[in-house]
């Protein structure tokens, strides 16, 4: 019994894990091996007393290696210590990677498909991803909104999805200039169709179809009628029989396959 209890332990322990690493995940990489904006290190296999050390600076605010001090501290400032112990101990676990991070920093000499590369960690190649799960798709968003947005986190009076300490650590380093030149990037990226917006669209699709053969089989039904004083009414009931007879041919070839 104490053997089952300690296994069942061990399990929640790794899904809580798991779950508290999905957000490491968004820049770091499922198993930890990627370079986080194309800057640090790798963090698969690291020492475990190290990643504690680590994450309890960037949640103190004293930590600031790459310049991603800002965005880290908006990542840590909700766990607490046992989050960070189960999240160190999750990492140390991953096998290590070889790589050596050579990207540089953001910059102002950057180009804005540079700028924009940075962006697309988080928010997809095409902006189609929602960042760390939680945010909307950029792509295809307006200037002026994605302008504003920016504008607002550099200044820190914007925290939506609480990713506002985050978004400020990447928007500090840009000016107004490449922030209108990645907006008109994003603008430009095809929009992404919401779950509901694809709901509605086959909603459409299949009434119009409806909608093309009932009025197909009215005009056959009233053209072929050998009564002329078959009403409308009378002719709708056919056309649901009709129907019917469909639904049972289509259940029969279903279940014959």
């Amino acid at each position: 019994m104490r053997k089952t209890l300690l296994i069942l332990i061990s399990i929640a322990t790794v899904a809580s894990a798991t779950q508290l690493f999905d957000k490491c995940a968004a820049c770091h990489g499922k198993n930890g091996q990627r370079h986080s904006q194309n800057l640090t290190k790798s963090i698969a296999g690291m020492d475990k007393k190290e990643i504690t050390t680590i994450l309890k600076e960037y949640r103190a605010g004293t930590r600031d290696i790459y310049g991603l001090g800002s965005m880290m501290w908006g990542q840590t400032k909700r766990l607490s210590d046992e989050d960070i112990k189960e999240l160190s101990t999750y990492i140390s676990s991953f096998t290590p990677a070889v790589e050596v991070a050579t990207k540089p920093k953001l910059t102002k000499d950057m180009t804005t498909e540079e700028i924009f590369q940075k962006c697309a960690i988080c928010h997809g190649d095409k902006g189609q991803k929602r960042s760390l799960g939680v945010s909307k798709p950029i792509a295809g968003l307006s200037v002026e909104e994605i302008v504003k947005d920016l504008k607002e986190y550099k200044a820190g009076t914007r925290d939506t999805y609480g990713q506002g300490a985050m978004m400020k650590g990447q928007a500090t380093k840009l000016t107004e200039e490449q922030m209108k030149a990645v907006a008109i990037l994003i603008e430009a990226l095809p929009p992404v169709q919401t779950q509901e917006q694809k709901d509605a669209e086959e909603k459409a699709k299949k009434i119009t179809q409806e909608e093309i053969d009932y009025n197909n089989f009215m005009e056959e039904y009233f053209r072929t009628s050998k009564d002329p004083n078959e009403t409308f009414k009378a002719a709708k009931k056919r056309y649901e029989e009709h129907k019917k007879i469909l639904k049972e041919q289509n259940e029969q070839n279903i279940s014959s396959n």
